[in-house]
């Protein structure tokens, strides 16, 4: 696991601190990197649209419609070549193998293709529009998470080194996933994991919590069990904190399985709450 990182860069700071979190991973795992710029087919298209719609418009603005969507789209060509070549020197910097791939298309839908034949997506949390987007996360990075055959690890603006990973488990199949994926880190990493089971019934909890013990120790991985009652996403992300993790795994949905339709509550609030990486596995 987490030999082949695909990771999506645009040229915004919290791309390369995706780029910058990956290859922390993929010195550990002497993994490659696949650095994959999308130019977003709706900006490049928009233009010919707009000539398209049966105005009064001369065939010199037509004209010079045509032209500027050629600009427009040159533009974009030559940033993704400079933003892709800066990755390819960051990971020559490190000795890490990377491919490169610029494209264009729907960006949520491009990373997702191309993900068929990775371990791990690794992207910001937002994008290139992040300074105008507000508090919401980005677009691409939802629809991404919503439908990635692979974990998807969204990185924050900073990358983070990680020493303590918080996995948020509650016996269910994506969050035996996520438990996984962070044994993996933790074994490649040799860092120690914080087991959190929330819940109001104590008995199941309590049983979810040795089910997850018993895993990991299976994995001679190095973890600390908590058994915590309470708001699952309010009590996540203050055993994150109390507990000084730099990095929160958890499952794209639990056991209520309606909530894969609307994606999940808890994974939602945790996601735009948290400063830290977050990992989920679907």
């Amino acid at each position: 696991m987490f030999k082949r990182l695909l990771v999506a860069v645009d040229g915004s700071e919290y791309g390369f601190a995706a780029l910058q979190q990956a290859l922390d991973i993929a010195q550990e795992t002497e993994g490659t990197i696949y650095a994959l710029y999308v130019i977003d087919a709706r900006v490049t298209k928009l233009p010919y649209l707009i000539a398209a719609i049966p105005t009064s418009l001369t065939p010199e603005v037509g004209s010079a419609w045509a032209q500027w969507a050629t600009q427009i789209t040159q533009g974009l060509r030559e940033l993704g070549e400079t933003v892709l070549a800066q990755a390819k020197d960051r990971c020559a910097a490190r000795g890490i193998p990377c491919e490169t791939e610029l494209a264009e298309g729907n960006v949520g839908q491009t990373i997702l293709d191309r993900a068929q034949a990775a371990d791990v997506i690794v992207m910001g949390r937002r994008g290139a529009g992040a300074r105008v987007g507000g508090p919401l996360l980005g677009s691409a990075f939802e629809a991404v998470v919503r439908h990635a055959p692979v974990p998807v690890l969204g990185v924050p603006r900073e990358a983070r080194a990680i020493h303590r990973i918080l996995v948020a488990y509650d016996g269910s199949e994506r969050s035996r996933d996520a438990l996984d994926a962070a044994a993996e880190l933790a074994l490649t990493g040799n860092r120690t994991i914080v087991l959190l089971t929330v819940d109001t019934n104590t008995t199941t909890c309590q049983r979810v919590l040795e089910e997850g013990t018993q895993l990991l120790a299976e994995r001679g991985v190095s973890f600390v069990p908590i058994l915590r009652a309470g708001h699952e996403a309010e009590v996540i992300l203050q055993v994150a904190e109390e507990e000084q993790c730099d990095l929160i795994a958890m499952g794209a949905y639990g056991r209520r399985r309606f909530l894969e339709i609307f994606f999940g509550s808890t994974v939602d609030d945790v996601m735009r709450k948290t400063t830290l990486p977050i990992l989920i596995a679907r």
